[in-house]
């Protein structure tokens, strides 16, 4: 039985990434420090920012593109010290969805998803807050009958 960690390993290097590193583990995280030049920061809930502000190199940009439902605590000494920045983003209108849809199908960049029929929304919310979803749900309109 593989761990939740282990496939997200498992899973990230099946879409070519180069490597993995899962922030539950400390050591791992330890090891990153100071490496990044970028982070994009989905995670849609109150988190620890700090821990990956620590993973960008000096002049290295995070940004924060999920919304969590509390204000973040960011250590400003990091920032200052190694000159970082820390940005945010919307997720844009129909026009930058349809530039950035167009992007991806022009460089075959693609994401897992599972398509469900509309009927089976209540079944994929429940399935959601359990945890048990890899890792978006798409709804398919034309199987809403």
């Amino acid at each position: 039985m593989f761990s939740t960690s282990d496939r997200k390993k498992q899973d990230a290097l099946r879409l070519d990434a180069h490597e993995v590193v899962v922030s539950s583990d400390t050591e791992a995280m330890a090891a990153q420090a100071g490496r990044l030049h970028f982070i994009l920061d989905t995670v849609s809930a109150n988190h620890d920012v700090n821990a990956y502000l620590k993973l960008l190199r000096r002049d290295g940009h995070m940004v924060l593109v999920g919304i969590p439902d509390q204000p973040l605590q960011v250590n400003a000494m990091l920032l200052m010290s190694g000159r970082l920045s820390f940005s945010g983003s919307g997720a844009g209108g129909f026009a930058e969805t349809q530039e950035m849809l167009d992007f991806c199908g022009q460089h075959d960049i693609v994401s897992d998803i599972e398509l469900i029929a509309l009927p089976n929304i209540n079944d994929a919310f429940e399935r959601l807050h359990k945890g048990d979803v890899r890792y978006r749900f798409v709804i398919d309109l034309k199987r809403a009958a």
